[in-house]
C-alpha cells in the first residue's frame, strides 16, 4: 500500500543540465515527493545510485540514510488506524512535520513570485513575471498561499485570465505560474503538482512575412526621406538574417569584424556572425552614429522607440490620395483635407523581415537544417549538433541566395 522510490526530476533542470533528486512516496493511490536537496545531471543517475561524481559515495550514503529514515518512520505509521484513510502528502506532513525551511520562509504566492524573480533573471524576462504577477495579484490578492493553486484553483485563473488575453497570453502567463509552482516543489513549500491535468492551449502564430513581390514593391517604391529611413531599417534587417531590432539599434561601432556582423543576441544569448554582403553595408554607412554603429538611438531614446516609429511608417508606404472629409459634428465647418493610405503590406512591422527571409529562403530550396542555423533555431538533430561545428560558409551562401533572389529574381 505504502512505497518510497528514488527520481530524479527534470522538471526544473536548469541551464547546467541538472534536476532535483527526490524521493517519491506513494499511498493509497496518491503520490508525493520528498526532496534530497541533491542536483545531479541525468548522466550521473543509473536509476538506482549516483555515479560519476566526485562526490558519489557521500552523496549515496546521505540519500540512502534520509529515505532509510522515512522508511522507518512510515512502518511506524503504518500502526496508527488512521494511517489507511491517509494520502500520501498527509502522510509526508506526518513523517516530517513543517520542514524547518518551510517555517522560516513565506508559502504565499506572491512572495514565491517576488523571491523566483530575484534569481538570475534577464530584465525582460523580469518584466513577463512581474506582468504575470500582477495578473495573481488581481485575481486572489496578495495572501493567495502557494497551496491553494490546485486545478480547480487554475481553471478559475484561466478564465479569469481570458477575460482580458487571447491563448497566446494566457499561455505565457500560466508558464510563469507553472515555473513559480516547480519552484516551490523545489524548495518543500508546495506538497503536489496543481497542474497535473491542466493543458495550457496555444494558438498558432499568424505568419508575418510578404510575398517576394510585395517585397519588392515595397523597396521600389518612392517615399519621403523620414520614411526611406525607416524603410532603409527594414531592409537591413532583412540582409542581415531577420536581425532584431534591439540587437542592430544597439550593435556597437565594432561589431563589424573583417567584413562580418558579430554580436550576441540579446533574447537567448547566443552568438551571432552574419557575413555583411554589399547591400547591408549600403545601408550601414549611410546611417553612421554617434556613439553606436547605426544612427537609431542617436533620435529616439532607446529601441522600443524607434521600433515603434519604424512600424508605424512602414504603414505609409503604398499609394496616397488625398480627400476631402467634412466635419459631421458642424456642417457648417469647412471640410478638411486628409491623407489616405492603402499601404503596400497592411500589418507589416519589423517581424516581416525575419519570417520573410525564412519564406524566401525555403521557396527557393534551401535546406531546412541551413535555414534553422541561420535563424538561430535547434534543428532536429539536437545532440549531433553540439559535437558538429556547422559550415558558417552554408549560412553565408543562403544569405547570398535569398538577397539575389529578392534583387534579381534569380
Amino acid at each position: 500500500m505504502s512505497s518510497t522510490k528514488f527520481y530524479l526530476d527534470l522538471r526544473g533542470k536548469a541551464k547546467d543540465g541538472k534536476g532535483s533528486l527526490v524521493i517519491v512516496l506513494s499511498h493509497n493511490r496518491t503520490t508525493t515527493t520528498v526532496a534530497t536537496g541533491v542536483r545531479i545531471s541525468p548522466e550521473e543517475w543509473n536509476g538506482n545510485a549516483i555515479v560519476h561524481n566526485p562526490n558519489s559515495q557521500v552523496l549515496n550514503v546521505v540519500i540512502n540514510d534520509l529515505k532509510n529514515d522515512i522508511d522507518k518512520k512510515l512502518a511506524l505509521l503504518s500502526l496508527e488506524p488512521k494511517f489507511q484513510r491517509m494520502t500520501a502528502p498527509q502522510v509526508k506532513k506526518a513523517l516530517m512535520g513543517k520542514d524547518a525551511i518551510s517555517e522560516k520562509r513565506s508559502s504565499k504566492l506572491t512572495d514565491l513570485f517576488r523571491e523566483y524573480m530575484e534569481t538570475d533573471m534577464k530584465p525582460g524576462t523580469r518584466k513577463i513575471y512581474d506582468s504575470a504577477l500582477k495578473k495573481v495579484i488581481a485575481f486572489s490578492g496578495e495572501n493567495e498561499d502557494i497551496n491553494n493553486v490546485d486545478l480547480a484553483w487554475l481553471h478559475r485563473f484561466d478564465k479569469f485570465l481570458s477575460q482580458t488575453q487571447g491563448a497566446n497570453g494566457k499561455a505565457i502567463y500560466l508558464r510563469c505560474l507553472r515555473r513559480i509552482c516547480n519552484y516551490a516543489i523545489n524548495n518543500r513549500l508546495l506538497d503536489e503538482y496543481p497542474f497535473k491535468g491542466f493543458s495550457i492551449k496555444y494558438e498558432e502564430t499568424r505568419h508575418r512575412n510578404a510575398s517576394i513581390e510585395k517585397l519588392r514593391e515595397l523597396h521600389d517604391f518612392k517615399v519621403e526621406s523620414r520614411i526611406q529611413r525607416f524603410k532603409d531599417y527594414f531592409f537591413l534587417m532583412f540582409y542581415l538574417i531577420g536581425i532584431n531590432a534591439i540587437d542592430l539599434c544597439t550593435a556597437p561601432k565594432s561589431a563589424i569584424v573583417d567584413g562580418r556582423f558579430e554580436y550576441t543576441r540579446a533574447k537567448t544569448g547566443k552568438q551571432y556572425s552574419i557575413r555583411v554582403e554589399p547591400e547591408a553595408m549600403k545601408i550601414i554607412r549611410k546611417y553612421p552614429g554617434k556613439v553606436y554603429l547605426l544612427d537609431a538611438l542617436d533620435t529616439h531614446k532607446d529601441y522600443k522607440s524607434f521600433l515603434k516609429y519604424m512600424n508605424k511608417a512602414l504603414k505609409e508606404i503604398g499609394p496616397t490620395t488625398w480627400e476631402m472629409i467634412p466635419d459631421e459634428d458642424n456642417l457648417f465647418t469647412a471640410p478638411r483635407l486628409e491623407k489616405i493610405v492603402a499601404p503596400i503590406i497592411p500589418n507589416i512591422s519589423s517581424y516581416y523581415a525575419r519570417h520573410s527571409w525564412a519564406t524566401i529562403a525555403h521557396e527557393i530550396g534551401l535546406p531546412i537544417d541551413t535555414i534553422s542555423q541561420a535563424m538561430g533555431h535547434a534543428t532536429d538533430h539536437k545532440v549531433t549538433m553540439i559535437y558538429i561545428n556547422f559550415d558558417q560558409e552554408k549560412v553565408d551562401e543562403a544569405n547570398r541566395r535569398v538577397i539575389d533572389y529578392f534583387t534579381r529574381g534569380e
